[in-house]
């Protein structure tokens, strides 16, 4: 079944004010305080002030998906080096996009973001597909509580995984995105790893079916992201339909 959506882009001079409005929502920025755990590494990752582009005018535009998401989406574009010029989502309507995205739409990128707002929409509907099909299931206190502050605090922040960002995989893999450079963290070096509950220590190894499962070489730390590279056809070749 197809779904359409109407896209708003966010004019500059608006564009502040709805950013602040979506931060009300999913605390993103709030998140790299210091009084989160990871909060002051996550932050400095992010050393370029996030604001949107100045060359965004207002518009509108229908796209069609294989997701439900609701009817209406706002699309904010930011200057190139915001959040390294990585797309996101924000609150349960609105993505992010780098300005270049703006000269020339990657329509996969914006449909896996789409994927992620309806994942935000519809999280009980996603969360039993990921319990069912792939075996996964949110992380208890007590399983967080076992992971080692040192890889809590390298944790990157996904805005598009911040309502479960701690999950487990066939109850006893949690599979976590880390900074590989503490002194100096670039959100676009990160790497993945599991802390394994059962043995309680940390691997890079992919616990064994991982791969033959979801595949491997693309952002895998969680099943929102797996999914949305399934949908946009990003997963490679590995994966299983």
């Amino acid at each position: 079944m197809a779904y359409e959506v109407t896209i708003h882009v966010a004019d500059f001079k608006d564009a502040n004010d709805i950013l602040k409005q979506l931060e009300s929502e999913d605390k993103y920025h709030t998140y790299m305080k210091d009084i989160y755990v990871g909060g002051s590494l996550n932050r400095r990752a992010r050393r370029q002030l996030y604001i949107p582009s100045s060359e965004a005018k207002e518009d509108t535009f229908r796209v069609k998906i294989d997701v439900p998401v609701n009817e209406d989406a706002t699309l904010v574009f930011l200057d190139g080096m915001s959040d390294a010029g990585l797309p996101h989502t924000r609150g349960t309507s609105g993505i992010a996009m780098p300005v270049y995205l703006l000269w020339k739409m990657d329509y996969n990128t914006l449909h896996h973001e789409l994927v992620h707002l309806s994942q935000k929409q519809y999280e009980d509907m996603w969360w039993n597909f990921y319990r069912t099909a792939w075996k996964f299931e949110k992380a208890t206190d007590s399983q967080i509580a076992s992971i080692p502050l040192e890889w809590k605090q390298r944790r990157r922040i996904n805005p598009d995984t911040l309502r479960s960002p701690f999950v487990v995989w066939k109850d006893r893999y949690i599979a976590l995105s880390v900074f590989i450079h503490e002194k100096n963290p670039d959100l676009r070096s990160c790497k993945r790893g599991f802390w394994d509950l059962g043995l309680q220590q940390w691997t890079w190894d992919p616990p064994s079916g991982w791969e033959e499962l979801f595949g491997k070489g693309f952002n895998d730390e969680h099943p929102n992201e797996i999914a949305a590279h399934w949908i946009d056809g990003s997963a490679g070749n590995r994966r299983l339909d």
